[in-house]
């Protein structure tokens, strides 16, 4: 996308860089519930959450607290409203279709001999914990955040369901004394990138 087609989209774009270590939001997977003989009797919903942090020191992988999770997502919220505030730039309405790229970069623990960081935490989760951090909150989680405001129409977007498109770059990359450990965010209006929305479909009309 052009810096002349950002210009001439209705929303500007939001673009700004959070810094610390990404984390993930914690996986929900479905278990069995059992009676007293062991029958299973019903299911319920099993938080996985990736309760660890690297060292910086030694670059090991060490256990976290329990709260490392919100920590992130008020880290990302409090950088979000920055940027929008300096930049004077409005979340985008309900319903509006947005272009979101997430690219992240984790700290690589010195006995990582892996190129690229292809392992947990998964890409998905990392992105859905941004997502979590800039839509609409629910009454019960705002009295959680310590950034204080009410958002009724979300920091940067109403939803997530409004993300119809990833912009590029995204990803996840190794860490460097160039890009520190923490996730470059761009949002912009769908209909800015539409070309490369179409293209993209073209490029796949001929898979069966």
């Amino acid at each position: 996308m052009s810096v002349l087609q950002m210009k001439l989209t209705a929303f500007k774009p939001i673009i700004f860089r959070v810094y610390g270590e990404p984390q993930p939001f914690p996986k929900k997977v479905v278990g069995l519930r059992r009676n007293k003989l062991g029958a299973a009797i019903g299911t319920c919903n099993i938080s996985r959450d990736y309760r660890t942090r690297t060292d910086p020191d030694t670059g090991r992988v060490v256990k976290y607290d329990k709260d490392h999770k919100r920590r992130w997502m008020e880290s990302v919220r409090a950088a979000a409203l920055a940027s929008m505030s300096l930049n004077r730039r409005q979340p985008f309405p309900k319903n509006h279709p947005i272009a979101m790229g997430c690219l992240f970069f984790l700290t690589r623990a010195k006995s990582c001999k892996l190129i690229l960081p292809s392992q947990d935490p998964d890409l998905d989760n990392l992105e859905y914990a941004v997502w979590n951090a800039l839509k609409r909150t629910s009454a019960k989680k705002k009295r959680r955040s310590t950034l204080g405001g009410d958002f009724p129409d979300g920091i940067c977007f109403y939803d997530d369901n409004q993300i119809v498109w990833r912009l590029k770059p995204s990803g996840v990359l190794w860490a460097d004394a160039d890009n520190p450990p923490g996730v470059v965010i761009i949002i912009v209006d769908a209909n800015s990138v539409m070309d490369e929305i179409l293209a993209g479909a073209r490029a796949v009309a001929g898979v069966r």
